[in-house]
């Protein structure tokens, strides 16, 4: 290992934590220079995260890395996304799993909840743009909102938007996203859809970029598309 990697480690470390390690060695110069370091480790830690969750099944598939490439050019335009795309296939290449946790923690400690529920998001969407979401790849998300203290109703509920329609029964979907019990009351419905507005409004997201935004107005619709939908079921 070089001394300019290792240097690259001890900057990345003080300026961003595992995060920046990680881009401080893998690409031996370190990405932040003291400008909007959290906007760029949120981002880098997406590239981190969704490399893991492309190789858990085993391959890595064109459909996944080109989703991955697209929400980085519709965020960034095409120059600047293909600078962290070239990161990207360098941490492709890297066997990253040891790093998972710390890259949590690190989100942890100044990523709010809202943001945290969007990269599960995500990372689902990665997973599903090769239209097969392998049980791997769940169970590696699952993972990473554990890390991320994002609990087991939050996470069925981001994950009940990538189930194919034939894939529940009847209007259970719509309950697992509201995150409440088929059997609950037209009362207890209402409180479910309110406390979800709350948690998923577009509103509550700081410092990440224009597409995890339109990722949550996506689940804020689809909210009030299972509320309608229960509701309209009962009448």
């Amino acid at each position: 290992m070089s001394l300019g990697k290792w240097v690259g480690i001890g900057a990345g470390w003080f300026l961003a934590g595992p995060i920046g390690a990680i881009i401080g060695y893998y690409i031996s110069k370190s990405f932040f220079d003291g400008k909007n370091d959290q906007a760029k480790a949120y981002e880098l830690s997406l590239l981190i995260l969704s490399s893991l969750v492309i190789k858990s099944d085993g391959k890595i598939v064109k459909a996944e890395l080109d989703y991955v490439k697209q929400f980085f050019i519709n965020t960034f335009g095409v120059q600047k996304a293909n600078k962290y795309f070239e990161v990207f296939n360098k941490l492709n290449k890297q066997s990253l799993s040891s790093e998972l946790r710390p890259v949590c923690q690190q989100l942890n400690s100044y990523v709010n909840h809202a943001s945290r529920l969007q990269i599960i998001h995500f990372l689902f969407g990665v997973s599903a743009s090769d239209n097969e979401i392998h049980p791997s790849e769940i169970e590696l998300i699952k993972k990473i909102a554990g890390y991320m203290n994002i609990n087991q109703y939050d996470f069925e509920s981001i994950q009940s938007m990538f189930i194919a329609q034939g894939s529940t029964h009847g209007l259970d979907k719509w309950f697992i996203i509201l995150e409440i019990d088929k059997n609950a009351s037209d009362s207890e419905i209402k409180k479910a859809h309110r406390k979800m507005v709350t948690k998923y409004h577009p509103d509550k997201l700081q410092g990440v970029s224009e597409d995890i935004v339109k990722l949550a107005e996506e689940k804020f619709l689809l909210v009030q598309q299972a509320y309608e939908n229960i509701m309209k079921s009962r009448s």
